[in-house]
């Protein structure tokens, strides 16, 4: 399980650096123009496209690092760190993607997990 949480943290540190460098690309103006909300509508095409595209490198990368359930890992990793960076845009947190992508992933690990039956059942 260490070594799930150690991959995740990694992946989501990646990932949430990666968030933040493009929030704050596109925030600057440098592709779009802010007049009529240009920087916002390429802001609300960019988010589900780079969930997309974040849930296909982390299951790339987890499965490269042979985890299990990579793809549900990537997904929920992704799931989680997107709420939490959404949060960091209304409190103001250093680095708040990158720590927001380890925070979720970190917390998917054990979510998506492999649980063996005989040990849950033995907790009851």
């Amino acid at each position: 399980m260490l070594g799930r949480v150690v991959v995740g943290a990694a992946v989501g540190a990646g990932l949430g650096a990666a968030w933040w460098g493009l929030r704050e690309f596109i925030a600057s103006g440098a592709v779009c123009s802010k007049d009529d909300w240009d920087c916002l509508g390429l802001g609300l095409v960019a988010i589900p496209v780079s969930l997309f595209v974040g849930v296909l490198l982390a299951w790339l990368v987890l499965a490269a690092a042979r985890r299990a359930r990579p793809l549900g890992f990537a997904a929920v990793g992704v799931t989680f760190t997107a709420v939490l960076t959404l949060a960091t845009v209304w409190v103001s947190v250093p680095g708040g993607g990158v720590l927001a992508g380890v925070v979720g992933f970190v917390l998917a690990a054990p979510v998506t997990a492999r649980h063996d039956v005989r040990e849950t059942a033995r907790r009851g």
